[in-house]
């Protein structure tokens, strides 16, 4: 029986050769391992200060002598030792940090990719009262490092108190709210979770959003229901 030569010709094309087969199952088991990889690797969470302790004593660095002016919030900041006092600064520890941005500054031109130093510039920029310059450097950490407890934390600090000293109600709505997003994106593993969480019930019930920062405000004091954070929740926002 002869076969039709379109027939012949399409069971010619079904015959592979051994080696173009084994080659494009090779690539579909990289494919499935590379996927597999991805999902077991972990998103990369900041802490702390740069490794480099000549840099960090030529910036004076962690100064828990710096304060910080929050207006009921809450900050963590490693280039404060921790949660700064809530005060103004005087003029010579103004100069401390801004000394402290130059040397910080100049560093980060040779390590471009390194995000606990702008965290530590936005930390910096917040002890001047420069609350716009401090949402900047805030977000170069978080652009850097997606899941990074203490950028979100201070992005959403820093935009808040911006909104805080804006006079335009919109305008300081829209800030606000953009504060919220950020205490959001704190994951809950994370050390800044617990003034993240605070911080959002706070600015939602700014914005008149009393369902939702009661619903924090008792989160909150599930996970920490003793000390001067969880009284204050339970005085303005569970009072009733």
């Amino acid at each position: 029986m002869i076969t039709p030569p379109h027939v012949a010709e399409f069971e010619r094309r079904l015959r592979w050769p051994a080696l173009p087969a084994l080659l494009f199952l090779g690539f579909l088991v990289l494919l499935l391992a590379l996927v597999a990889l991805s999902m077991r690797l972990r998103p990369d969470h900041p802490r702390g200060l740069p490794d480099d302790a000549a840099l960090l004593a030529e910036a004076g660095l962690p100064d828990a002598t710096l304060g910080v002016l929050l207006g009921g919030l809450r900050f963590e900041a490693a280039a404060m030792g921790g949660a700064p006092v809530d005060r103004a600064n005087d003029a010579g520890a103004i100069e401390r940090a801004a000394a402290a941005e130059r040397v910080l500054a100049h560093w980060s031109r040779r390590h471009p990719a390194e995000p606990r130093v702008r965290a530590a510039l936005g930390a910096l920029a917040l002890a001047r009262h420069d609350y716009r310059s401090a949402a900047d450097r805030f977000r170069e950490a978080c652009e850097r490092s997606p899941h990074y407890g203490e950028g979100r934390l201070g992005w959403g600090v820093a935009l808040a108190l911006e909104g805080q000293r804006t006079s335009d109600a919109w305008q300081r709505r829209a800030l606000t709210l953009r504060a919220v997003a950020q205490f959001a994106a704190v994951d809950a593993a994370e050390a800044e979770y617990p003034a993240a969480l605070y911080n959002r019930a706070r600015t939602l019930a700014e914005v008149g959003r009393t369902r939702e920062a009661r619903t924090f405000a008792e989160r909150y004091v599930a996970i920490e229901p003793q000390g001067p954070w969880a009284d204050r929740l339970r005085t303005d926002l569970l009072a009733n």
